[in-house]
């Protein structure tokens, strides 16, 4: 969050070439019945394991995860509704994350905001210096459906090797002890963490 040089076009993570997403759940007792108290990002491409960037944001500590610190210091610098806290935060996710959750995921267009939210500056008459209002660098005209749906019908992404289990089993590095710079005391191996669960995909553009 923050961080205009992690991910994106030939930067640390490059969105041009096939990468695995990692998302790992960490429990608050290291076993699967834990309450859940932290959810890390992290990226391996080219046989290397990047580390999630730290926020660049004023106001807010270099979080690298979400935690409830994390959520409440974002809504707060963001001026945002705690509408998540509100319904109990990481505790009742992972809660519901227990009684069973599906994994979908698509390539879509927004008929409701043009992904703007995603990708550009929204709202688009907000003054962009705030924090959360810049999100991309997508011009704000852009992203509309017919213009997506007319000059790239053939748009496709390929969601490949998903895969769920121990923390550090859903992955490999194929450059021994390699870690991105963009890692600092977060870069310790995954059995250092209270483990709980984590998945892994290959994204392919």
């Amino acid at each position: 969050m923050g961080d205009k040089t992690f991910y994106g076009p030939g930067l640390t993570v490059d969105t041009k070439k096939k990468f695995t997403v990692v998302t790992q759940f960490i429990s608050s007792d290291g076993t699967a019945s834990g309450d859940l108290v932290e959810i890390r990002r992290l990226y391996v491409q080219n046989g290397v394991v990047i580390q999630n960037s730290k926020t660049n944001v004023s106001g807010m500590s270099a979080y690298d995860s979400v935690t409830d610190d994390f959520c409440d210091a974002q809504k707060s610098v963001f001026g945002d509704k705690t509408q998540f806290q509100a319904r109990g935060g990481l505790t009742r996710m992972g809660e519901a994350a227990k009684n069973g959750m599906a994994l979908v995921m698509s390539i879509w267009d927004d008929y409701a905001v043009n992904m703007l939210w995603l990708d550009s500056n929204h709202p688009t008459n907000a003054d962009a210096t705030k924090p959360g209002i810049a999100r991309g660098t997508c011009s704000t005209s852009s992203g509309t459906p017919s213009d997506v749906e007319t000059n790239a019908p053939n748009s496709s992404v390929t969601y490949s090797n998903i895969r769920f289990g121990e923390i550090g089993s859903t992955y490999t590095s194929t450059v021994p002890g390699t870690f991105s710079a963009a890692s600092s005391s977060s870069s310790a191996s995954s059995s250092t963490l209270k483990m709980h669960w984590a998945q892994g995909a290959h994204f392919a553009p």
